[in-house]
């Protein structure tokens, strides 16, 4: 079964962890409901006090192509372009694993990476350790798979920590 590359019902949350961590933030591009969000902020948008802080501090766009990129959450629901919306910051979700044979199989306990069009994809997907992209960039974990699934893809459940 490959995998969709997008969970038709948005981003399934299993369970907060019963503090729900979720961060509002303004879109520069439409974000499809359980793909996972990058953001952006021009420089010094706070200061030392919280009434500094307004949702349009922080700018989300979609997790399109690059695979471990820095992602701050996943988006709740699809949040149009110029809009605001919630993106969840810890939590366990349903998840589509990418396909193919260059990521592999995962299990649970193992770290995943936040991967392109909402997917995940194992910390160890034929990589070695520090972890980087082809322009040398790190990468970082977003989570742990909690259930297992091959590399012909599918649907996981994952615990999510940005």
């Amino acid at each position: 079964m490959a995998a969709s590359f997008a969970n038709p019902y948005g981003a399934v949350g299993l369970t907060d962890g019963t503090n729900m961590r979720t961060l509002p933030i303004k879109t520069r591009a439409t974000i499809s409901g359980g793909w996972f969000v990058n953001g952006s902020s021009a420089v010094g948008v706070v200061s030392s006090g919280a009434d500094s802080y307004a949702a349009s501090d922080i700018e989300g766009y979609p997790v399109d192509t690059v695979v471990g990129s820095h992602a701050i959450g996943i988006a709740i629901q699809t949040i149009p372009s110029g809009t605001y919306g919630a993106v969840a910051r810890a939590g366990d979700y349903i998840l589509p694993l990418a396909s193919g044979t260059k990521i592999g199989s995962i299990y649970p306990g193992w770290a995943i990476l936040a991967g392109s069009a909402g997917t995940v994809v194992s910390f160890t997907s034929g990589t070695t350790f520090p972890l980087a992209d082809a322009a040398g960039a790190r990468l970082y974990p977003c989570g742990r798979a909690i259930t297992a699934m091959d590399e012909t893809g599918g649907f996981i459940v994952a615990s999510l920590n940005f």
